[in-house]
């Protein structure tokens, strides 16, 4: 996991790792999570965030996990055709408003409102799920052939990662628990 490994080394975490369940997290969604998140919140296991900006999504517990995030999108997309237009074109997965098996699953958000999603396809590996972002909810979406934590190292650690790259503004990068 050469990203999770280059995040650990920039930051100069050093915490034990944790052994977050992903199960319940995999079964509500009808598909595993990629595993280079999954190696990225074991190594990053405490709740906390990149340079005070990117949070993760947890694997289980409270409305800040991946399955109640996950719940309350579709919960929002079911009951409200403006809610359903926010996520266009892709959908959020699950709500069966695009093809089946395909649509967005968020892993995390910056407190300035932007959102971090997979454009998942249960069909496919998860590891090939692309990164589609947005800095605002009422903008468009960005897509990144990338995983989760080369995302997060090019927010925090690339200067020239425009519009979510931070790291001109905030020294080096580090991860804050809370």
């Amino acid at each position: 996991m050469e990203w999770v490994d280059r995040l650990v080394a920039e930051t100069g975490w050093d915490a034990e790792p944790g052994e977050p369940d992903w199960s319940e997290a995999e079964q509500a969604l009808g598909a595993p999570l990629p595993a280079d998140f999954k190696e990225l919140r074991r190594r990053f296991s405490e709740w906390g965030a990149f340079c005070d900006h990117v949070m993760l999504l947890k694997a289980q517990g409270g409305s800040e996990s991946v399955p109640a995030n996950h719940e309350k999108l579709l919960k929002a997309v079911r009951g409200n055709p403006d809610s359903r237009r926010m996520f266009e074109p892709y959908g959020i997965l699950g709500a069966g408003e695009v093809e089946s098996g395909k649509g967005l699953v968020q892993w995390g958000y910056s407190f300035i409102e932007e959102e971090y999603y997979w454009l998942a396809d249960t069909a496919t590996d998860p590891s090939t799920w692309p990164i589609v972002a947005r800095v605002d909810p009422l903008e468009p979406f960005q897509r990144f052939d990338m995983t989760a934590s080369e995302f997060i190292y090019r927010v925090v650690a690339d200067a020239e990662f425009s519009p979510f790259g931070i790291a001109g503004s905030v020294g080096e990068p580090y991860y804050r628990t809370y």
